[in-house]
């Protein structure tokens, strides 16, 4: 296999990359919102200190139950053995130590809910009908980040007390993941549950080219949602794992196109370039993993240049994945 060069090119997309951020600062000084995250997580283990299961399954009946169902697997709530294994969890001592460290980390979640407050204004701004879904704080035991159901989103804040955390040092989570798993990334990875729960892939040919660019749609609608954040904030990569996507752009597309990796349904090829890893095999240690999804998200802007009077809503309707790479004319 002939391997390319991957080596430094001069940054024009950085210039790109600013006019595109340009275009989706909107003023949504207007709408009127609020969020606010209901601290469930604090309620549940209030059971300990006497307070009622009853009430909690008054206060949050639905929540309740996809959390007891969905996240920690209790069971439902109405069943024989339901308190039992409620009461087992909530006195095992790690849980507890979770619990305890969470109350430290997150005195409250200001900084979550203002964000949040912004993201879905910008929604409301690109989608005046949608419906904003409660949002709710929970332990899950180190499983899911987040869960939604019809109308509702759960953030697990176990899964983002620091890089540093001994928890996952324990649990021998790695550090490109660890480096994810961090307060900054809350109301970002809400919003992005949103996107793929509202906007599910609907391939036609199954293959990686069309991941990547629903991948980059996703991303695209992230940024409109979080115009203030940087792209690489938006991919979730450390400036230096960014520059190197931008230094090699090139190349990494070359790669792509000569390998012909683009159009293969093969799903190891998919899991290669789409999903988390510390580096993208077949390209250089230094290159991040989800390199697909940055191309992808490279290959929507272009598109979206080339379509100016394109909305975000005609973007995300837009599922014929092989008309949106040639009409974006994307050629780094």
């Amino acid at each position: 296999m002939r391997k390319l060069a991957f080596g430094l090119l001069l940054g024009m997309t950085c210039v790109f990359v600013a006019c595109q951020s340009n275009k989706l600062k909107v003023d949504v000084s207007d709408i009127k919102l609020e969020i606010k995250i209901e601290r469930f997580e604090q309620k549940l283990f209030d059971l300990k200190n006497g307070s009622s299961l009853e009430d909690l399954k008054s206060e949050y009946p639905r929540i309740l139950r996809l959390y007891s169902e969905k996240v920690i697997g209790l069971g439902h709530v109405d069943d024989l053995n339901y308190l039992q294994y409620l009461n087992k969890f909530l006195n095992d001592s790690t849980m507890n130590l979770v619990a305890n460290r969470i109350d430290s980390i997150f005195p409250d979640l200001d900084q979550q809910e203002s964000e949040l407050t912004g993201g879905f204004k910008h929604l409301k701004y690109y989608y005046p009908k949608a419906e904003i879904p409660k949002i709710f704080s929970q332990i899950s035991g180190f499983n899911q980040s987040v869960v939604v159901d019809e109308g509702l989103i759960g953030v697990s804040l176990d899964k983002y007390l620091g890089v540093d955390c001994d928890f996952y040092a324990l649990l021998r989570r790695p550090v490109y993941l660890r480096e994810n798993m961090v307060p900054i990334r809350i109301a970002q990875d809400i919003l992005l549950a949103y996107g793929l729960t509202e906007f599910p892939f609907r391939p036609k040919a199954h293959n990686l080219m069309e991941q990547m660019i629903y991948q980059g749609k996703i991303l695209y609608f992230l940024q409109a949602l979080l115009p203030e954040k940087s792209e690489s904030d938006i991919v979730k990569y450390s400036s230096e794992d960014y520059k190197w996507c931008v230094d090699n752009e090139t190349q990494v597309w070359a790669y792509l196109i000569e390998q012909k990796h683009l159009f293969s349904t093969q799903t190891s090829m998919t899991r290669n370039y789409i999903n988390d890893a510390p580096f993208t095999t077949g390209m250089p240690q230094e290159s991040p993993g989800r390199i697909g999804t940055w191309v992808g998200l490279q290959i929507v802007k272009s598109y979206m240049a080339k379509h100016s009077e394109l909305s975000i809503p005609q973007l995300m309707a837009e599922d014929d994945y092989a008309a949106i790479l040639r009409e974006s004319a994307y050629q780094p």
